[in-house]
């Protein structure tokens, strides 16, 4: 239903001036249907796609969306299709370009974009020649009573933490200690941020830590088992749709991986894990970077983040256990997510 009210928007002014109009975003995303795309990262874009295991080609590409720099001159926008550099939350996505300006400044920049309705919102953040890893999340304004995002910055390999309010247009120091060692890697969902993370004090055992950007702080959660942290060759996390988290987690010197699934964030305080599948695959396979799980069909789509004779591999996974593989051209980046359309208004003002 979302996608449909979008196309609305192209056909006159009125309709174009209404998707501006905060209320009736609101009014309509409440009561359009959550449906959710596998989109997959691609040279100026990202492309959406469906999944049928009875097809010959299991992947087929349905649609197009596109980022537009109306900011910047570049002759291309491929620094913002960084697989590590895409993060997304309740509907809006967070592009990251890590481009030096000169060997003395890094001059980063984000968007957060929102691919359903077209409209951007570019952000300045220096960061005096540190690497930075970025997420996105939402909390409720109490104050308007609407939904507002922020972005987390943390520079790479070290706890010093800032922080983006979208609405006032303003970074700050995040005053937050975190005893452990988190991952690059992060995914949001429910508006928090998780990511895998280690303690030295115990033994390096692997767990998961969130980030509450109501609340502004860190919270511990566990894994389907205990596990020292060097037990793992693979580990990577995942979201379901817009309900669930999920995580592969594949033990040194096995060639099976196993898939688990939480319940639904946020119905309980408990979290707790149901094991999806479990597969058994050959020493020289190694999964990628991401990989995303349908409940529904029962099946897992993964990713291999090594390019294979000028193709990019997707691998599909059935009831049947049996590995299937997709080549796709190295425009398109070994990067999928799940991303639920919305009509959310970024708030834009002045940087």
């Amino acid at each position: 239903m979302m996608i449909y009210l979008k196309r609305l928007r192209c056909t006159c002014k009125l309709w174009h001036n209404l998707f501006k109009d905060k209320r009736f975003a609101r009014k309509h995303s409440r009561k359009a249907s959550r449906q959710s795309l596998i989109l997959m990262l691609k040279n100026f874009g990202l492309s959406s796609m469906s999944i049928n295991l009875h097809r010959v080609s299991p992947i087929e590409v349905t649609g197009e969306l596109n980022l537009i720099d109306s900011h910047s001159s570049l002759e291309s926008l491929d620094h913002y299709r960084n697989y590590q550099n895409c993060h997304s939350s309740d509907g809006l996505l967070l592009c990251v370009n890590n481009g030096m300006e000169s060997s003395m400044e890094d001059n980063t920049r984000l968007v957060v974009w929102n691919p359903c309705t077209g409209q951007t919102k570019w952000i300045q953040h220096r960061t005096m020649g540190y690497i930075c890893t970025y997420a996105l999340g939402s909390y409720q304004d109490n104050k308007s009573g609407n939904k507002s995002y922020k972005i987390l910055s943390r520079i790479y390999d070290d706890q010093e933490f800032e922080i983006y309010e979208i609405n006032s247009n303003s970074w700050r120091i995040l005053d937050v200690t975190v005893d452990s060692y988190m991952s690059i890697q992060n995914v949001s969902l429910k508006g928090k941020t998780y990511w895998f993370a280690r303690d030295e004090k115990e033994k390096l055992l692997l767990f998961l830590i969130c980030f509450d950007y109501t609340t502004e702080r860190f919270e511990r959660l566990c894994l389907p088992y205990p596990h020292p942290y060097h037990g793992y060759q693979n580990e990577y996390l995942s979201v379901v749709r817009e309900e669930k988290l999920s995580v592969l987690l594949q033990r040194e010197l096995t060639s099976k991986i196993e898939i688990w699934v939480t319940n639904k964030i946020g119905e309980t305080k408990v979290l707790s894990w149901i094991k999806f599948v479990a597969v058994d695959l050959t020493p020289e396979f190694r999964f990628g970077i991401n990989f995303l799980v349908d409940e529904e069909k029962k099946v897992l789509v993964c990713t291999q983040n090594i390019v294979l004779n000028g193709k990019n591999m997707v691998y599909i996974v059935g009831e049947d256990n049996k590995v299937r593989e997709v080549a796709f051209e190295d425009e398109f980046k070994p990067f999928l997510f799940y991303y639920v359309p919305t009509l959310t208004q970024i708030h834009q003002g002045y940087d």
